[in-house]
């Protein structure tokens, strides 16, 4: 019997890849899950080829009650992975809980993969080109979930023994290109705000370019590069950056698609200008002292703030090339449907 160990099994990316690998391989999979989660995998807890694992990535031997000598490949999903997050949880969940996997990956005589689920932004706030290879900490990091993967990757460049690949994927925004939204982030939050008026000004200049993807590309490109990619190899799961929009042009579509709802297009609502760093944090500081919704809504889009003032030209040359020429579906007509979504859903109070 050949088995997948996922971690994070019960987290978005996590589940999607399991449903993926019970359709396109014949392994058994071990489904890693903190505590009581398992409630979370739906119909995965009851397929007869799926193995419910409980544990937590801050135990100290968090993989030592799993049988070692079936396992053939490990998908790591779990991460803390809200921006804010502070530095110490992220070191031990992100850093340190990747390091027990390793040691427990180099127990597995059978292994023949070790995928590891990252993010663009570990190249954190430096500009230019971003290869699909080791990136330094120079420029600094825009908040500790970045530095906390950078550090992740770190440990696998350093583990030469180990089949290893990375999967520096973009943000995903939607399901697919129908714009189905099941899980929000950041940037959901921040368009909720400017549909309701709440945001006169938004931070970034609008030369940056902004990297999305959907998650049934991003599991099938994870997928395929896990069971047929070279090993040792790092991938972006992301547009390029001769195909990523500016955003500006986010900007751009987000309004023309909030304008085709009559609701919004009766308000006559401004499209707010781009501003500066400092001046962003004041509005946040201001916006602060009296709490309530728009406040913690801010609160979730300043520690990533400071990412759309740092142009990243992202190269998928290895990996559009790995994936036999699959590319990203448009960014435009992916952000355009997605809006609609939220708006006819009024962020998924609506079903």
């Amino acid at each position: 019997m050949s088995t997948t160990l996922i971690t994070g099994a019960d987290g978005h990316v996590g589940k999607a890849l399991a449903r993926w690998l019970l359709e396109n391989s014949d392994d058994e999979l071990l489904l890693f899950v903190r505590g009581a989660k398992g409630g979370k995998l739906g119909k995965l807890a009851r397929n007869p080829r799926c193995h419910i694992v409980r544990g937590d990535l801050q135990d100290a031997e968090p993989f030592s009650h799993i049988v070692s000598d079936q396992v053939i490949g490990i998908l790591h999903c779990a991460a803390v992975t809200n921006f804010g997050v502070d530095r110490q949880t992220a070191r031990t969940v992100n850093v340190e809980g990747t390091e027990k996997l390793i040691r427990f990956a180099e127990h597995c005589p059978r292994l023949r993969r070790f995928g590891l689920a990252s993010s663009l932004y570990v190249a954190g706030l430096r500009d230019g080109v971003l290869t699909e290879g080791p990136c330094d900490d120079g420029a600094g990091f825009a908040n500790h979930y970045e530095w906390s993967k950078w550090n992740a990757e770190a440990l696998l460049h350093h583990s030469r023994d180990l089949p290893w690949q990375i999967y520096r994927v973009a943000t995903i925004l939607g399901e697919d290109e129908s714009g189905i939204v099941i899980q929000q982030n950041v940037i959901h939050n921040t368009l909720r705000l400017l549909y309701y008026g709440l945001l006169s000004v938004i931070p970034g200049n609008p030369d940056t370019r902004v990297y999305v993807v959907n998650t049934r590309f991003a599991v099938d490109a994870i997928g395929r590069l896990f069971l047929n990619g070279a090993e040792q190899q790092t991938y972006h799961v992301s547009d390029s950056g001769s195909d990523a929009m500016t955003l500006g042009e986010f900007a751009d579509v987000v309004y023309d698609s909030f304008q085709r709802d009559p609701r919004f297009a009766k308000q006559g609502i401004l499209k707010p200008l781009f501003c500066d760093h400092d001046s962003f944090e004041t509005l946040v500081d201001g916006i602060g002292q009296f709490g309530g919704a728009v406040s913690q809504a801010l609160d979730s889009v300043a520690p990533f703030a400071p990412q759309l003032y740092s142009d990243k030209d992202v190269q998928t040359i290895r990996s559009t090339e790995a994936l036999g020429g699959m590319r990203t579906p448009g960014s435009k007509k992916l952000l355009s449907a997605i809006c609609d979504y939220l708006v006819e859903t009024r962020w998924g109070l609506r079903q």
